[in-house]
């Protein structure tokens, strides 16, 4: 519990026990028997109060100093008081006697507050400062001179943000002083300024003890105002606090489950907070945790509210799609089955938000789940179905999702009369771009899944609504595309002659000093390599040679296709070539590398040199390993739609395929460097 009386920790013993304790101890009761004392002490209060040291005058005071005996102050003393306009001049302020200078100071405890000021009184400046005891002095002063009604329209005085003094006690967390508050005013609670009511406030807050004061305080009938801002109300707010906090609302009253002025209602909320996110530095993205959200409480209270729409006709379950809440999916489609197939405005289930908004989770679930097979293949207002718009925004990730449900067919075709082969042979971009785009491996896999073009369409009809003219007339719209392709290309060329340059002086520099070193002039055969007739050394020597080689006729060919004068199709295939000979160059310069370690260190340690041998290939696996990827997702689709034995055709032929053009220069190298042993020997 905060403290609130000048840094003093807070007693256990709140208004709220004392209320209970005694029926006819309230506030109006107190003033009445002060006036009836003519002002002396009263034992109502104090129990609330500790012992606190007033800065200003020098004193000690506490809750029973509440006297108006002789305490006079001179108009001299009144004019040297600061008027208490912020929190600084109440923190320091704790006595019976600054409360009655404050009183005497600033009217505008009974008043308008001056606009300059933001229109706090010293109540709001009490609450704000946590002095607990200042605000008990004022009270009563107040009280006893115009009775409980004054009080009570002093405490609902609002400030320039619309709050009353119980709205910035709440805000900052004091729930000593909202209880004295609502002690001094029981109804103060269902005052909402701006549409905000302080139950709202705290529950927005996550403080369930203040909100659990504020509800308890409204008396047998429980008449406390639930409002918030836009229409929404405590619920609204609860679900974003966890289940608790919202089982504490439900309870209050079961009338809180309507939609607010966007038309969203407290599921609405709750379903999009499921698995909230944070922010990861590490490779694989971002993770979630889940929270305990009540969407279950939700929907036993009231299961309507998974079947309302929002003003932009979007269902909770639209909502869970949109924010990837698989979970909330989940829970949804096991207690209403029947949202499963509800459709928005556009008539998108929530199979097709969630592609729209990529959200994999929740496309994963649903295709994972075989209450889900009806919806798989329901086409939108434009004829579109989740597979046409995952292939139409080119998100591999979803196609890959969806094309393993085998519900999902492939061949539909949307308004346009475009099937999914159509529309991924329509993405495909015009110009030279890597053959891994995610544009280029859909419309592969779609083919080699077996999916058709559509019957109305012919080839060239279908290169038309592919190569559609950028500005002005054809003519214009190529020679922009054919600049756009040339500065590709430069930009390009630029970026690997850079590792194609490296390769070939290292390379060079490493023919004239071998590992091992040379033999001295003076003994038979000097200058000779000592480690030469050794077979790793012959294969040491001819990885280094093809690495030469290869960077070389890579440099050249990156010459051409770097050049302004020569055509674009003769520049494309000298960039080809050399990106071949850079990709090769990489593999001999590697194996160079583990052989020359190996022929050092092999003598001494041979463990070494057997574990860099081995860890050196990490660096060709890098180079494939997007190539790879994409060759066993597309691999297991295939097993799962065609069979084995068109599943073991496409990976022999595919891994193979990668051996035979990345791995070549090692069947060089050690093909060489056995040969030449062989024949020593032989």
């Amino acid at each position: 519990m905060a403290s609130s009386n000048g840094g003093q920790p807070a007693p256990q013993m709140t208004l709220v026990s004392m209320a209970g304790a005694r029926e006819d101890h309230t506030f109006a009761s107190y003033i009445e028997q002060r006036k009836h004392r003519h002002g002396r002490q009263s034992m109502v209060m104090y129990p609330m109060l500790r012992r606190v040291f007033c800065r200003h005058c020098r004193r000690w005071s506490r809750g029973e100093d509440h006297t108006l005996t002789p305490c006079l102050v001179s108009s001299h003393d009144v004019e040297q008081v600061p008027e208490p306009v912020d929190e600084l001049a109440l923190e320091v302020r704790s006595c019976f006697r600054c409360a009655q200078e404050i009183c005497e100071k600033t009217r505008y405890l009974r008043d308008e507050a001056p606009a300059s000021r933001g229109r706090d009184t010293p109540l709001h400046q009490a609450a704000r400062s946590r002095n607990l005891t200042m605000f008990c002095h004022l009270v009563t002063l107040v009280g006893e001179e115009g009775g409980h009604g004054l009080v009570v329209q002093a405490l609902r005085k609002t400030n320039d943000r619309k709050e009353t003094a119980l709205h910035v006690a709440v805000r900052i967390g004091d729930r000593d002083m909202v209880e004295l508050m609502l002690w001094v005013d029981p109804q103060l609670g269902q005052i909402a300024c701006h549409y905000i009511s302080p139950i709202y406030l705290a529950v927005s807050l996550g403080r369930k003890d203040i909100a659990e004061a504020l509800h308890d305080a409204s008396g047998p009938c429980h008449i406390v105002s639930y409002s918030g801002p836009s229409g929404r109300n405590a619920l609204h707010a609860a679900v974003l606090h966890g289940d608790e906090m919202t089982k504490s609302v439900l309870a209050w009253s079961e009338d809180l489950t309507k939609q607010d002025n966007n038309g969203s209602t407290p599921l609405h909320f709750a379903v999009s907070v499921q698995q909230r996110p944070f922010i990861s530095f590490g490779i694989f993205g971002t993770y979630t945790w889940s929270e305990k959200v009540p969407t279950w409480q939700l929907l036993d209270a009231d299961s309507s509210m998974a079947y309302r729409e929002d003003d932009q006709g979007l269902l909770p379950v639209h909502i869970a799609a949109m924010t990837n809440q698989n979970i909330a999916i989940r829970i949804l489609l096991r207690r209403c089955p029947g949202c499963m197939g509800l459709r928005d405005e556009q008539g998108r289930t929530f199979l097709h938000v969630a592609v729209q908004n990529k959200a994999s989770r929740v496309v994963s679930t649903a295709c994972k789940l075989k209450q889900c097979a009806p919806i798989m293949n329901i086409q939108d207002e434009d004829g579109n179905t989740a597979l046409h718009l995952a292939v139409d925004n080119q998100n591999i990730s979803m196609v890959i999702r969806l094309l393993r449900n085998q519900h999902v067919c492939l061949n539909l075709r949307n308004a346009e009369g475009q099937t999914e082969l159509d529309l991924a042979r329509s993405r495909i971009r015009e110009g030279f771009f890597f053959r891994w785009n995610p544009d280029k491996v859909i419309y592969r896999m779609l083919v080699a899944l077996g999916a058709k073009h559509g019957n109305d369409y012919r080839w060239d009809r279908l290169l038309q609504n592919r190569f559609k003219p950028k500005a002005g007339d054809d003519a214009e719209a190529r020679k922009l595309l054919e600049k756009e392709e040339s500065d590709k290309l430069t930009s390009s060329t630029q970026t690997l002659s850079i590792g194609s340059v490296l390769i070939a002086t290292v390379t060079f520099g490493a023919s004239f000093a071998l590992p091992g070193g040379n033999i001295a002039d003076d003994h038979p055969n000097g200058g000779s390599p000592t480690l030469a007739g050794r077979w790793y050394f012959d294969a040491f020597v001819v990885a280094n040679t093809l690495a030469f080689l290869c960077s070389s006729l890579a440099t050249v060919g990156l010459m051409f296709s770097g050049m302004g004068m020569v055509t674009l199709p003769f520049r494309r295939l000298h960039f080809n070539i050399s990106l071949l000979f850079a990709s090769s160059a990489v593999t001999s310069l590697t194996a160079a590398f583990a052989l020359g370690v190996y022929m050092v260190l092999a003598p001494v340690a041979r463990s070494t040199a057997i574990a860099i041998c081995a860890i050196s290939p990490v660096v060709l696996l890098y180079r494939s390993a997007q190539d790879l990827w994409r060759i066993a997702l597309v691999s297991g689709i295939l097993y799962r739609r065609r069979g084995l034995p068109v599943w073991l055709m496409y990976s022999v032929q595919a891994v193979f395929g990668q051996f035979v053009l990345h791995l070549w220069p090692f069947a060089v190298i050690f093909g060489w460097a056995g040969y030449l042993r062989e024949r020593r020997h032989g």
